[in-house]
């Protein structure tokens, strides 16, 4: 059982951080940089997702021993700067009816092989992608579906949401959409989808050291102002369980009334 105060992991789990292997930064540098930015804002530990079997990776070296080497000579790197934060690897999955045969392939897991991080095309609906995520289910891996809120089919029709969560899959927010960093619409959206409690975890997205950095504290301070920091916990929560126990929880995103708010942020003062 978690208390309302004492909950201070913070794990950003669905990023592109680690240079020069998907669409994220290009040099070291940024990346450090980007990492920096991060632990300022208290994260812990960072789970790199690098984007698998994308368009947009042609060309690019996904071989998990690659990586797994990248990864250890960036938390080398890291730790020689003295920023405390714990490097992850992991991958965001772009759909296609495979999932199931690529699932053999270690990066494309998250959470002890129990996970699979997918995202769909923004643009169209995901044909056959129940009959791919029960194959995965069967077979202990529960989806991630990675920012609802960005695709068109979901805009047209947020009822997919409720279904989702009911068939047992993780929905993730990213953190910049409730900044409204992608626009007002994808913002009202994602604020929409904490209000039906179709969220489990939030998650940065980060790609870069100006526009699309690091925002997790920023989401959650929002978060906290309008549902109460309890909820935040909650969310905190489930990214730690994701790397240790495993066990996500639905949440209840419950708005606080006004007195309730000015008493959370006077307990804050004691």
């Amino acid at each position: 059982m978690i208390g309302i105060w004492n909950f201070t992991k913070m794990i950003d789990f669905h990023n592109h951080v680690l240079f020069d292997v998907d669409d994220g930064p290009k040099t070291l540098e940024e990346s450090i940089d980007m990492v920096r930015f991060a632990y300022n804002q208290g994260v812990t530990d960072i789970v790199q997702t690098v984007h698998f079997q994308h368009p947009k990776m042609e060309g690019k070296n996904t071989d998990y021993k690659y990586l797994v080497d990248r990864v250890r000579d960036f938390q080398f790197k890291i730790d020689k700067e003295k920023i405390k934060v714990k490097i992850h690897l992991s991958s965001e999955v772009f759909f296609l009816p495979n999932l199931l045969e690529i699932s053999k392939n270690p990066l494309t897991k998250i959470g002890n092989g129990k996970f699979m991080l997918i995202e769909f095309r923004s643009d169209l609906f995901p044909t056959g992608y129940e009959d791919e995520f029960y194959q995965l289910k069967l077979n202990g891996i529960t989806p991630i579906i990675a920012h609802p809120e960005r695709y068109r089919f979901v805009q047209l029709d947020k009822n997919v949401l409720k279904k989702w969560k009911n068939a047992g899959y993780i929905i993730q927010l990213d953190a910049g959409s409730i900044l409204g960093k992608f626009g007002n619409y994808t913002k009202n959206l994602a604020l929409e989808i904490l209000d039906m409690s179709c969220v489990h975890l939030i998650g940065s997205d980060a790609h870069n050291n100006k526009h699309r950095n690091f925002c997790l504290k920023d989401a959650y301070e929002k978060i906290e102002k309008l549902y109460g920091l309890e909820t935040v916990n909650k969310l905190k929560k489930n990214a730690y369980s994701l790397l240790n126990d495993n066990k996500i929880k639905n949440i209840k995103f419950q708005k606080l009334k006004r007195a309730s708010f000015i008493r959370s942020i006077l307990s804050k003062l004691k």
